[in-house]
């Protein structure tokens, strides 16, 4: 497989993640809306997150269109990455906002952890079979996990 094609593959398979979690956010906003407008109206950290989430994984989908036909397309690459770690942070947090409201802390303390634990392991895996990508990616990993902590720990602990 050449190169282009590789590429082309590789930014075809994250738009179709992409697209799924943006459904699901899509999804989700039009079924709170529809049947409990209350959670979305007292709940800002809980709607803003979901908000902020769908035009970031939009924005990360036209990054992985343009990084097949524009150059230069590490620099697609790098804006995609930002934006998708800024959706999926906020999307997890949104998830476990949302359960905040209907199960025990414990609960929702073992749904953050568990996150911060396989991004975690995640990146580690990526970094001991590609050790070039600890210097791009740690900004990204750092990023997410304090996200989960700040916009999502924390306001699930109603510490703000």
């Amino acid at each position: 497989m050449a190169i282009k094609e590789v590429v082309k593959f590789k930014a075809e398979t994250r738009n179709l993640i992409d697209i799924s979690l943006l459904a699901t956010c899509f999804t989700a906003f039009a079924f709170l809306a529809s049947s409990s407008p209350e959670i979305l109206s007292n709940n800002l950290f809980l709607t803003f997150q979901l908000v902020f989430a769908i035009p970031l994984f939009m924005n990360n989908l036209f990054c992985r269109i343009k990084q097949v036909y524009k150059n230069p397309k590490q620099k697609w690459n790098e804006v995609g990455s930002v934006s998708f770690t800024l959706a999926f942070g906020f999307f997890i947090n949104f998830i476990g906002l949302l359960l905040a409201l209907f199960v025990p802390i414990s609960v929702i303390l073992m749904f953050f952890f568990l996150n911060i634990f396989l991004t975690i392991i995640r990146f580690s895996v990526q970094v001991y079979y590609e050790p070039s990508k600890l210097k791009k990616g740690i900004f990204r990993e750092i990023l997410h996990l304090l996200m989960v902590i700040f916009l999502g720990i924390l306001p699930a602990l109603k510490v703000y």
